[in-house]
């Protein structure tokens, strides 16, 4: 066997294994310095040369030894750590995937068992687990394993592969792998007699076992293993790769993988400055950076050693690195950390450049499939991709379009030829596109072009946003801000605009045109008894006929409400000829707007009132105009309605006293400015007295009384009617209760109250209040109300009355037939009286209609059993007429005018039985 051991040396050609150990064991002792000096750092250190390269020759000659031997296919020496741990596999011939490779104490126990008398024999079939942890590529032969050293602490082991299957294979090559084992660990136990030749063993199978962890990862996983393998194999505190953050964060570093780390949610990303990362970065030029004084991210725990590898793109700029933080007496010695530098540098470079790519392009992918639609053509426009976007907003499947040039085939163009780009080559407008079933829609496109290195246009990129959506958004805002929601007219806004341009065009064509103010005549009235979606359509069926009576650039405007604007921009350079023309357009307002309304089965009746302005006249401007044909309207309503009116100087001034009657009424109740008036009312039959009609009079001070016919409505117009008539009912009842208490009778007391009064939340509780404060009785209070009350919120009408009723109080229906009038409401409400309005009355007995009306009325009554009285009665005939007719009472200047409390006093006096 000794004779065929020298055969085989002699063909490994210089090699002697006693020289070879007699210079190992002589080697001069020369310790490494463990740490790297501040001077040093960023040093490239190649690795040591002589006796240690030899010691590797050595074991690989040792590996050749064994494949001719024992006729192995492939050979692997492992060799123990220095700490006698694991085994790493530190030479392999003749396959491929193993450097590196380590059986930890667990891997090695089966092992252990089997070598017996330190040699094995382990098949596929027999020892899978075992099989595979050594690495053999084949599932057929057998594996021949001999120990290397004692039983006790081996210090390897050497396996060799054979074809052949069978325990016979061991006992014919046990002496050979002996002699094997006996060389190897004779090399082994010289290195033990040497500190540094141990730490170039442990240096290397550390960098194997690195290397072979890494060598099937790629991206994120090379990285999470590669920084597990250097925390772990290394015995790093921590380890951690990171990479420099994009513009604008140039100055921060983001943690793409980190190991060791006690708070890893907390090191996600921190700044550059005043760590000891930030020389990589401030020193481009340096392989590597080391110290034992470092600056760490405050995430980190402080330890003293600190080494750093910068990673470089293709053009040498640094975009990241890998730093490495250990206890001092943990610290890698320089030749170590060498070649870990030589070993990983331009891998994780790559691996750092390629991740990076990737997410450019993840970015980009998901960037290109945005709400907008992107094209990406060659310079002449074909084709080459789109997005989904695209295909969603135009309608075309990627298929169809790829290939097709634009401007000819998809998008033809507008003009001849393409858009005038810029100096830059881009372009960017507002586009009428067709989509693929053939509607057109509006289109935002912007074409920029793509240059290369020489600055040639590569390609083209076209992004754009359909339109549609935000041009029916802005018009809708346009609609809602210049046009009425329920008629779809314009809207005062609108007409505001339109009369400053008009007024101009006026002034300078010195022409007369004319706005009309249109007020719908007892619209309140059918739009409380009805509801407002009748309302509603009422406003819809007007509006239409007033625009059958437009001309060519006429507007027809609703300003709200009830209430709309006609304005006729040009009617006559001759202002006589200007106002009949918008007079003969007043009246057909009026008449189209009182023809009836067939609603339901059922025909509603409303007018209008109308009132003109002429513009443009002396000191106007267009401001005054509308304000102008407004109070004209009032006028006209004011008037009898159904009227117009067209604007003059007395009834700006009429306006101006209404605002001041309006503003000084405010003041009248706390000024104690209001006063009473009582006009006396007689049985028509006896003409004995029966009571009395409370009215209000205002006496400003210092100034003559103002008509209740000036204030009353201006009042009613605002809250103002409610405090007044609160204020009315309060004075009437005290007043009426010292009569009593001074001895004078008066059967009745009628109160007027408003509509706004009755339907006061709090109004039936207020006449509680009155009548127990003034101690009136109720059955000596008549409250008088008007048909709007009635029509306007019937059930509480009826409620209310129905519990004032149960206290005595009586109710009559005012200016009865002026209303609305309905039998249906009257049979239902617990009225006593009704009280007929003297319009029917003062023409009587020339006016044979009035005289039919009150007939009928009173028939009516009778039959409802409602008492009757009669206003404005002055004249004998009309007292006759009504007496013939059945009438009841009545009240009027041939009885008396409305007198003071004191003289009524006197009045009742006189009638007193």
């Amino acid at each position: 066997m000794t004779q065929f051991l020298d055969l085989v040396a002699d063909d490994v050609p210089e090699f002697s294994l006693p020289s070879y150990l007699e210079t190992f064991s002589s080697s001069p002792d020369a310790p490494v310095q463990p740490f790297v000096d501040s001077r040093m750092m960023g040093a490239d250190v190649s690795l040591p040369s002589g006796h240690v390269r030899e010691l590797w020759f050595f074991y690989r000659q040792l590996c050749l030894l064994a494949q001719k031997m024992v006729e192995a296919n492939h050979v692997s020496l492992w060799l123990s750590s220095p700490e006698h741990t694991d085994l790493v596999c530190t030479h392999v011939l003749g396959g491929s995937g193993q450097m590196g490779r380590v059986l930890t104490p667990a891997d090695q126990t089966e092992l252990h068992e089997l070598l017996v008398d330190g040699l094995a024999a382990i098949s596929a079939s027999g020892q899978p687990l075992l099989w595979q942890r050594l690495g053999a590529s084949e599932q057929q032969g057998t594996l021949l394993v001999a120990r290397i050293g004692g039983s006790g602490a081996w210090q390897g082991i050497l396996c060799c592969h054979r074809q052949e299957s069978g325990d016979s294979q061991l006992l014919r090559f046990a002496p050979v792998l002996r002699q094997l084992a006996q060389l190897a660990a004779r090399s082994l136990e010289s290195l033990a007699q040497n500190h540094d030749e141990q730490l170039l063993l442990l240096r290397q199978q550390q960098l194997d076992r690195i290397s072979y962890a890494l060598s099937s990862k790629t991206g994120r996983a090379f990285f999470d293993e590669l920084v597990r393998q250097l925390q772990g194999v290394l015995h790093a505190s921590s380890a951690w790769l990171a990479e420099l953050e994009s513009p604008p964060l140039t100055q921060w570093v983001r943690v793409v993988v980190s190991a060791g780390v006690p708070a890893v949610e907390n090191f996600v990303r921190y700044p550059l400055a005043e760590t000891s990362c930030a020389q990589l970065y401030l020193h481009p030029e340096l392989h590597h950076f080391s110290t034992l004084q470092s600056q760490l991210p405050i995430a980190l725990p402080m330890v003293d050693g600190y080494w750093a590898l910068p990673l470089r793109d293709n053009k040498h700029q640094v975009i990241g690195h890998l730093a490495l933080t250990f206890n001092k007496e943990r610290f890698p010695d320089i030749l170590t950390l060498a070649a870990l530098q030589q070993l990983i540098a331009h891998r994780a470079s790559a691996e750092l450049e390629r991740l990076r790519s990737e997410a450019e392009l993840r970015l980009s992918a998901v960037a290109f499939e945005t709400n907008e639609g992107i094209i990406i053509t060659d310079p002449d426009f074909m084709v080459l991709r789109v997005n989904h976007a695209f295909c969603h907003i135009t309608g075309h499947s990627m298929h169809y379009v790829l290939g097709k040039r634009l401007g000819l085939q998809l998008w033809p163009w507008e003009i001849a030829g393409p858009f005038q780009f810029d100096s830059d080559g881009r372009w960017q407008g507002e586009v009428n596109r067709q989509h693929a079933t053939g509607r057109h829609y509006p289109q935002w496109e912007t074409w920029s072009p793509v240059r290369d290195e020489w600055g040639t246009i590569s390609h083209y990129v076209i992004c754009f946003e359909d339109m549609s959506e935000r041009k029916a958004a802005a018009q809708q805002i346009q609609n809602l801000a210049y046009y009425d929601d329920l008629t779809g007219l314009p809207n005062r806004r609108y007409l505001m605009e339109q009369v400053e341009r008009s007024f101009l065009s006026a002034r300078q064509k010195d022409m007369v045109g004319a706005l009309l103010f249109i007020d719908l005549d007892h619209f309140k009235t059918i739009n409380d008894s009805l509801g407002h979606a009748t309302g509603d359509w009422l406003l819809q069926q007007a509006s239409t006929r007033l625009n059958q009576l437009l001309r060519q650039n006429d507007l027809l405007v609703r300003l709200g409400g009830d209430e709309f604007v006609l304005l006729l921009p040009v009617l006559s350079a001759n202002p006589a000829q200007a106002e009949i023309q918008a007079t003969m357009v007043a009246e057909q307002v009026i008449e189209q707007i009182s023809l009836p309304y067939d609603f339901r089965g059922q025909s509603l009746h409303i007018g209008a009132s109308v009132g003109i302005s002429l513009f443009p006249t002396r000191e106007q401007t267009p401001a005054d105009l509308l304000k102008q044909a407004d109070t004209a309207m009032y006028q006209a309503k004011s008037a009898g309605r159904r009227m117009t009116r067209l604007f003059d100087s007395e009834m700006q001034r009429q306006a101006d006293r209404r605002l001041l009657i309006h503003n000084q009424l405010r003041y009248a109740l706390k000024n104690n400015e209001l006063l009473l008036h009582f006009q006396p009312q007689h049985m028509v039959g006896t003409g004995e007295l029966i009571g009395a009609e409370t009215l209000v009079r205002w006496q400003p001070a210092g100034r003559s009384m103002v008509s209740p016919a000036e204030f009353i409505p201006i009042a009613e117009e605002t809250d103002l009617i409610i405090d007044i008539g609160q204020w009315v009912l309060l004075e009437a009842c005290h007043q009426f209760v010292r009569w009593h208490e001074d001895g004078l009778h008066l059967p009745q007391l009628s109160v007027n109250v408003s509509a706004k009064q009755f339907h006061h939340a709090h109004f039936v509780d207020q006449v509680h209040e009155v009548l127990a404060e003034t101690g009136m009785e109720p059955s000596a209070l008549n409250l008088e109300i008007t048909e709007s009350v009635v029509l306007g919120n019937t059930e509480d009408t009826i409620s209310k009355m129905s519990e004032l009723k149960q206290l005595g109080i009586s109710f009559s229906i005012d200016d009865f037939g002026t209303g609305y009038s309905s039998l249906g409401y009257l049979k239902r409400l617990p009225v006593d009286e009704l009280k007929i309005d003297r319009s029917f009355i003062q023409d009587i007995p020339h006016d044979t209609s009035n005289m039919a009306i009150v007939e009928a009325v009173m028939a009516m009554a009778s039959h409802l059993n409602f008492n009757v009285t009669a206003e404005g009665v002055e004249t004998r005939q009309q007292l006759e007429f009504l007496k013939k007719q059945g009438c009841t009472f009545f009240q009027g200047f041939l009885a008396s005018k409305p007198l003071p409390a004191d003289v009524l006093a006197r009045y009742i006096q006189r009638y007193k039985p």
